[in-house]
């Protein structure tokens, strides 16, 4: 089981998990509202941190582009699992109708660091959504290199630095990952490519923090 768990290192979140987001064209208020609409690529590694025993935690890093706010670095560090069903990993179907198995998110957090002003925005991973095919395992468990998955995950933004202060908003995003190593402990290090993020970053007008 803690060699399938490390399937889920591939995950997310991030952000992933992120903050990325799209303009609200109903908005009374358009001067509090930002549209984070961002694309990138970038990899993710293992953490050590865990808040769980069976959990598994990687790190995720991006370098995505919006045409609103330019570039920005996206940091997450996310903790997962494998999801059981009566001790067992939950099965699900994959986009591709493959037989697989579900991944649960323990919890996300994430940054966002704005090239230009190096302000920040901080994110919470709310949910993940992932079916991990079987053909990804080896029969020992063990998740084989040049894997390739999907997953999908809902942000919330809790604040920042700056004008983000007192940020709010949500956050979904998607990208692809390609493991492309595993150390000798089950540990995987891969590219995210695709990634894509879409949502409302809310600034309001008067802030205390």
């Amino acid at each position: 089981m803690k060699n399938l768990s490390w399937v889920t290192l591939a995950i997310i979140l991030s952000y992933a998990h992120f903050a990325v987001a799209s303009q609200d064209s109903n908005s009374k208020n358009e001067e509090d509202k930002i549209d984070f609409t961002m694309t990138g690529s970038g990899y993710f590694i293992h953490s050590s941190i865990q808040s769980r025993e069976d959990g598994l935690t990687n790190h995720m890093n991006i370098r995505g582009k919006s045409k609103q706010i330019g570039e920005a670095i996206v940091n997450v560090l996310a903790e997962v699992r494998v999801k059981l069903e009566n001790g067992v990993p939950e099965n699900c179907i994959t986009p591709q109708n493959d037989q697989g198995i579900r991944l649960d998110l323990v919890k996300a957090r994430g940054v966002v660091q704005l090239a230009k002003s190096g302000d920040q925005i901080f994110t919470k991973g709310t949910k993940v959504d992932l079916c991990m095919s079987l053909r990804c395992f080896n029969e020992d468990g063990s998740i084989k290199e040049g894997c390739a998955f999907q997953p999908s995950a809902t942000v919330e933004i809790k604040g920042g630095t700056g004008p983000f202060a007192c940020a709010t908003g949500h956050i979904t995003d998607t990208h692809t990952r390609i493991v492309l190593a595993m150390n000798s402990k089950g540990e995987p290090f891969g590219s995210i490519s695709s990634y894509s993020a879409q949502g409302t970053v809310q600034i309001p007008k008067s802030c205390d923090n």
